[in-house]
């Protein structure tokens, strides 16, 4: 099993499909497989390029499953908000229209909200001349798309205004609240957004501006409004991404402290979320901007699912569009954390061909077949065959 995943990541290094990889695969809370693969530079061969164990990968995405998504679960938990408040209740510059003042948190968990899938006109140049109070502005201004509660659009707009929610609910940044209500409690010393040591984080090319991008968040309107968002920001290794998954795999607990309770893990890691409204995937493309989803989670158990063929009902996971994924199957006790260094693919929600080229060089779904078709069903004293 371990050569079969060797030779997996080793032959698309070899072929430069991406320069460096870590894979993590556990299961029943015992790491069975972790490994560090190629450089963190592109056509590097110096051995302080070299991946290891603690080298930072861009998670874009996965941010709002490890930040965002968990907060909001502690904010209800802890009385503050409901998944029904209205949006306009915490950000009032928001209820620009009777459209606009229906929309709730559990419609942008959902994406669900009407918020385009665009970013706001004029944003990005607020931004990159320093002006974020404009920048925010015309991010809650923004006419809605659709009827809230009506379609499913995969929106950062909307996860960028839910981040601001929690900031207000909060008192303080989503940095400052992710490591006191996860990343500290679980031990997270490699998660963090803004790593002040760029040297330890993988390259992932250069953004549409021609930033280099190492330590740095590959969208360049995100990279003015100070990365630190509900929509991406966060940088991670597989072994922190594992940590925090066998949390979630035990109900809120991990090595004896408890994050959540029982009751909030389940409600916000089963089941469809958007179950009368999710569009039936005609592809890859189609599956993340308006299939079956668990609030931010991707629901895997679908077509043109990115997670394989062999994932169960039960499972879920995240794609950060830098080349980074995240499989929880809690039917197979199961977690499979794959973090490559590729870069974000051209046009990547407005290009067909040039998401397929993405999924299919990385191919998470060969990997996720690879790891179950190999393991042993039920529980046994050897985890893979």
């Amino acid at each position: 099993m371990e050569n079969k995943i060797d030779d997996f990541i080793n032959s698309r290094i070899k072929k430069g499909l991406y320069p460096g990889a870590q894979v993590l695969i556990s299961r029943k809370g015992k790491t069975l497989y972790s490994r560090s693969f190629g450089s963190k530079l592109k056509g590097s061969d110096s051995a302080s390029e070299k991946v290891s164990s603690d080298t930072l990968f861009n998670i874009e995405s996965i941010t709002k499953v490890m930040v965002t998504l968990p907060l909001v679960f502690k904010l209800i938990e802890e009385g503050e908000i409901t998944l029904d408040d209205r949006v306009a209740d915490h950000i009032p510059e928001f209820g620009t229209s009777e459209l606009k003042k229906k929309v709730t948190v559990r419609y942008l968990l959902n994406f669900t909200g009407g918020v385009p899938l665009e970013d706001p006109a004029g944003c990005l140049e607020a931004a990159a001349k320093g002006d974020l109070d404009k920048a925010w502005a015309v991010h809650y201004t923004q006419d809605s798309e659709y009827t809230p509660g009506t379609k499913v659009l995969y929106s950062d707009v909307s996860c960028r205004i839910l981040g601001k929610i929690l900031e207000k609910v909060l008192g303080k940044n989503l940095s400052e609240a992710a490591d006191e209500y996860i990343f500290s409690p679980l031990g997270l010393k490699h998660t963090m957004f803004n790593p002040p040591d760029k040297m330890q984080c993988a390259a992932t090319g250069f953004s549409d501006t021609g930033r280099p991008l190492r330590g740095d968040i590959c969208q360049d309107l995100e990279h003015y409004l100070g990365e630190v968002l509900g929509s991406d920001g966060l940088f991670s290794n597989a072994e922190d991404i594992n940590r925090f998954s066998l949390m979630l795999l035990d109900r809120g607990s991990f090595n004896g402290k408890k994050l959540f309770s029982e009751i909030t893990v389940s409600k916000m890691t089963e089941g469809i979320t958007n179950f009368e409204i999710f569009e039936q995937a005609q592809s890859g493309l189609h599956y993340i901007v308006s299939g079956p989803k668990t609030y931010f989670w991707e629901y895997a158990h679908s077509e043109f699912s990115f997670f394989g063929d062999l994932v169960s009902d039960r499972a879920i996971g995240k794609m950060g569009g830098a080349g980074t994924f995240l499989l929880i199957d809690p039917e197979y006790d199961l977690v499979v954390v794959y973090l490559t260094n590729y870069g974000q693919p051209e046009n990547t929600l407005s290009g067909e061909e040039s998401w397929k080229k993405y999924l299919s060089e990385i191919n998470p779904m060969g990997l996720c077949n690879l790891v179950i078709g190999n393991m042993q069903s039920g529980y046994s004293s050897s985890d893979f065959s």
